[in-house]
């Protein structure tokens, strides 16, 4: 038995308007200081007040939410009890909203008692429904029961997964009015998010036809989209479809996971405070020559020959390995078309820092819940070469 889960999907243009079919007058919007700024947050209320709908804002959530402030939005939320709560933002916004979601519906949980065990999880949205509305698109959160909350432990924010099937929002509406205002560079860190979403989930130990079918669909979206936004930030078709591209891809790995290329992008986030699509995005090559050059096995290798063959890159008749490979490059394409960067070293942390931190990495490594699920058993000593390899820009040849 397997399963294949999703929140219900509005798309398009004007899909915000949505909301008015949602029944409840009492909507909890959760936020943070930047989409409010940019002007996204009025947006949402004036489709809420041409609709009747009372609301209060939360807008306080930061990057890499932590524990204190997810508990903070949680009693504004209890004492206005809200028959609908709103997510508005990126990838933060979201996992915040899901674990008050969940302590909104269950006020004597704590956070610890979000876990895939619990049955009682899955009657979830008996007070109000989740509304998941994204500002980015790469993130896909709007469409997994996956939560990651930052405690600070052991003189180092470390990332928590708080997840249930049940914590999957129950609408989420890919409007693409609200990432056209996006700045290219975080366009394209999130959309490298996504790509990686979709590349890990093709290998991952969970994949099965369902995210497979998703995680092409959103490559094939990414690698013609990105490089138009990345000319034409205002282009409404590229927009539309790299949102939705966005939300296919979280879908994928919502229902198939990754692998090891989070668990190094998680590990590296959280040491220094690096963008999660930058830092999954770098790691994303390194790690797919990794597990191509599994030495029992040529799984990965079929994976993404067949891949390249589907997407047209090269020739049906082309050689296993040839056609994997192929796909390796079209992704360094991408990085130089885009201004991606190809290196860990890329992201600002000094040589020093990063020798000085590499102990601490691997052991996060060991603590993501993402590596588990890699089709190519990692030791630590890998682990170690993996960060060093991906810091200088070196294909994996181990």
């Amino acid at each position: 038995m397997w399963f294949f889960f999703s929140p219900n999907i509005i798309y398009g243009p004007d899909s915000v308007d949505f909301m008015e079919n949602i029944s409840g007058g009492k909507c909890f919007i959760i936020t943070d200081k930047v989409v409010k700024d940019l002007g996204y947050l009025k947006t949402l209320t004036d489709v809420l007040d041409k609709f009747g709908k009372q609301y209060e804002v939360f807008d306080d959530v930061v990057p890499d939410p932590r524990e204190e402030g997810v508990l903070k939005a949680r009693e504004q939320c209890l004492n206005y009890a809200p028959d609908i709560i709103i997510a508005l933002g990126g990838g933060s916004v979201m996992d915040t909203a899901k674990v008050v979601w969940v302590l909104y519906e269950f006020p004597d949980f704590t956070l610890d008692d979000i876990h895939a065990f619990r049955n009682d999880l899955y009657d979830m949205g008996k007070k109000a429904k989740l509304v998941a509305i994204p500002t980015t698109s790469g993130t896909g959160a709007e469409t997994t029961f996956v939560t990651v909350i930052s405690r600070y432990e052991e003189e180092i924010w470390k990332k928590y997964f708080f997840l249930h099937r049940g914590l999957i929002p129950t609408y989420a509406i890919i409007d693409p009015i609200f990432p056209m205002g996006m700045p290219t560079e975080l366009t394209v860190n999130t959309a490298f998010d996504a790509l990686a979403h979709s590349i890990e989930g093709l290998g991952t130990l969970w994949r099965n036809e369902f995210s497979n079918a998703l995680a092409l669909k959103a490559i094939e979206l990414i690698f013609k989209y990105l490089p138009i936004i990345y000319k034409d930030g205002k282009n409404k078709e590229a927009r539309d479809f790299l949102h939705q591209a966005a939300t296919i891809a979280g879908l994928a790995f919502g229902n198939g996971q990754v692998h090891i290329g989070h668990t190094l992008g998680h590990s590296w986030g959280s040491m220094y405070h690096v963008h999660h699509g930058k830092s999954v995005g770098i790691a994303m090559k390194y790690v797919t020559q990794f597990i191509m050059n599994d030495p029992d096995k040529d799984d990965a290798i079929k994976i993404y020959a067949k891949l390249a063959r589907q997407l047209g890159w090269v020739s049906w008749s082309e050689d296993d390995k040839k056609a994997a490979e192929k796909v390796l490059e079209k992704m360094v394409d991408l990085q130089k078309e885009v201004n991606f960067p190809m290196s860990l070293k890329e992201t600002g942390v000094s040589k020093d820092d990063f020798e000085k931190g590499l102990d601490s990495l691997v052991n996060l490594c060991y603590q993501d819940a993402s590596s588990v699920l890699t089709p190519r058993s990692t030791n630590g000593e890998q682990f170690k070469k993996l960060y060093q390899y991906a810091y200088e820009g070196k294909d994996v040849d181990f």
